[in-house]
């Protein structure tokens, strides 16, 4: 799975990583069966992928800090609500919600994110 690169690369290591993770409940589901361990695996990494973007926007004051995590709140919200869901129904939220969701993300706010981080020199 590609996915777009941002101006700071931390950040595209960490959404890299992520897709990995992504990629490997991806398969699991696709597989049927016990998908639970893959399925908190990468709630976690998204958890952890959120807050790292969260506490580099307050460290530097970045000015769009709040419609940002705005986002990542909405996305931990659904992936919750997930958690004992049914494989047609995780299958239908990662390929119409989930997968669309993080390109236009990473496409928009994590551009100009990253764009700043990277202008102002930030450093992890």
């Amino acid at each position: 799975m590609e996915i777009a690169k941002v101006a700071f690369e931390p950040m595209n290591e960490v959404h890299e990583n992520e897709v990995k993770i992504l990629e490997k409940l991806l398969n699991k589901l696709n597989e049927g069966g016990d998908f639970s361990k893959e399925f908190d695996e990468f709630f976690e990494d998204v958890k952890n992928h959120f807050a790292f973007e969260e506490n580099l926007m307050k460290k530097y004051d970045f000015f769009a800090y709040l419609p940002h995590k705005m986002e990542h709140d909405k996305i931990i919200q659904e992936l919750e609500e997930l958690k004992n869901k049914d494989i047609k129904t995780l299958k239908k939220y990662f390929n119409e919600r989930f997968l669309p969701w993080l390109d236009n993300h990473i496409l928009t706010i994590d551009t100009v994110t990253a764009g700043f981080f990277n202008m102002i020199n930030a450093k992890v």
